[in-house]
């Protein structure tokens, strides 16, 4: 009996050791997968989360720091979002503490965001802190080399610049700041190109540029909201006036030289003309005075002319050559010398 009481008494210790040892290990495994850093941080904030939310977390190899830091943010902030709304988030990519601290940015500004807008803009920015300073804070734009030509055919270059703000409403619809600029861009071009007098703009830049523009229907499909534009600055670029009589001038002025060498080479084929027919009479002459010789010799085997009268025309043409001479030696001036001795 007392054996059977010890050994009795024996088992029972032994069991309970046993359930006592399991279950501190369960719990001593149980808290190892607690992340008690961040389970302390949300318990002393006064943002309750239950420990298997924390291990789930974990266990899908989220951000576990981020999302707690989020969901403590949010409430300190009194912003309604759930933590299954956050954990979405950071599942999709994005970073829950910076869409709840741009969240409390626009709340803190006056504007408004709700938390799927600003998930939106956070997948499709990677930056929806920034968008959101954007929207708080205006930007300068510069958009330079706007050219355009007058009626009076000269070309103006403007530089010009506006003053935007993004509009949190038409992020994910509205069209681009490239696209805003080319709207200003295609409107100040659109003005110069309806002005008479390019001085007018040199004049009053202000009030021919900017006259009609209108604000509303310029960003009207973007998703910035323009303040204001200035001109910065205005110069001129080509005169088409002055190209053109530069190329008048230069057509006459080939006209002309090819007015010129068609008359230089029709003077020229004119000249080429009578010297081949100078040429022509100069051989028909000596073609002739190669026949005197025949013809005289035809005439005397004939009868019709002596060799006296050969001899008679020979003396007659040295005496006539004897006279030229003569005269022409007469014909010449007189020398001062010779003038004096006689």
């Amino acid at each position: 009996m007392k054996s059977l009481l010890l050994s009795t008494f024996g088992t029972t210790e032994i069991v309970l050791v046993s359930v006592f040892g399991s279950l501190l290990l369960a719990i001593l495994i149980y808290y190892c997968s607690v992340p008690f850093k961040s389970f302390l941080n949300a318990l002393f904030s006064g943002c309750y989360i239950p420990s298997f939310k924390l291990i789930s977390i974990k266990n899908r190899r989220l951000n576990t720091k981020m999302i707690v830091n989020a969901f403590i943010q949010a409430k300190k902030s009194k912003i309604l979002i759930s933590l299954n709304e956050i954990e979405s988030l950071v599942v999709s990519g994005g970073n829950a503490l910076n869409v709840i601290t741009a969240m409390n940015l626009a709340k803190n500004a006056g504007l408004s965001l709700d938390f799927k807008t600003a998930c939106a803009i956070e997948i499709s920015s990677k930056d929806c802190l920034k968008q959101v300073k954007d929207a708080i804070n205006s930007q300068v734009v510069e958009i330079n080399d706007i050219r355009g030509f007058t009626i009076d055919k000269m070309e103006i270059v403007v530089n010009a610049s506006c003053s935007v703000k993004l509009n949190l409403s038409k992020y994910l619809t509205g069209l681009g700041l490239d696209d805003l600029k080319g709207n200003i861009r295609a409107w100040i071009m659109e003005n110069i190109s309806r002005t008479k007098d390019s001085k007018l703009i040199l004049n009053e830049p202000n009030q021919t540029l900017l006259a009609n523009l209108d604000l509303r229907v310029v960003c009207q499909k973007s998703m910035y909201e323009v303040l204001d534009v200035n001109i910065l600055s205005i110069t001129t670029g080509r005169d088409l006036n002055a190209e053109n009589e530069i190329k008048i001038a230069e057509k006459e002025k080939i006209y002309a030289q090819i007015e010129a060498e068609r008359r230089k080479n029709a003077e020229e084929i004119k000249e080429l003309q009578m010297k081949t027919k100078t040429e022509e009479m100069k051989t028909a002459v000596l073609q002739a005075e190669a026949e005197v010789p025949q013809a005289l010799s035809q005439a005397i085997k004939e009868g019709r002319f002596s060799v006296m009268d050969y001899y008679k025309l020979m003396n007659l043409q040295a005496d006539t050559a004897l006279r030229r001479s003569i005269i022409s030696e007469n014909k010449k001036p007189i020398n001062d010398d010779e003038g004096d001795l006689l």
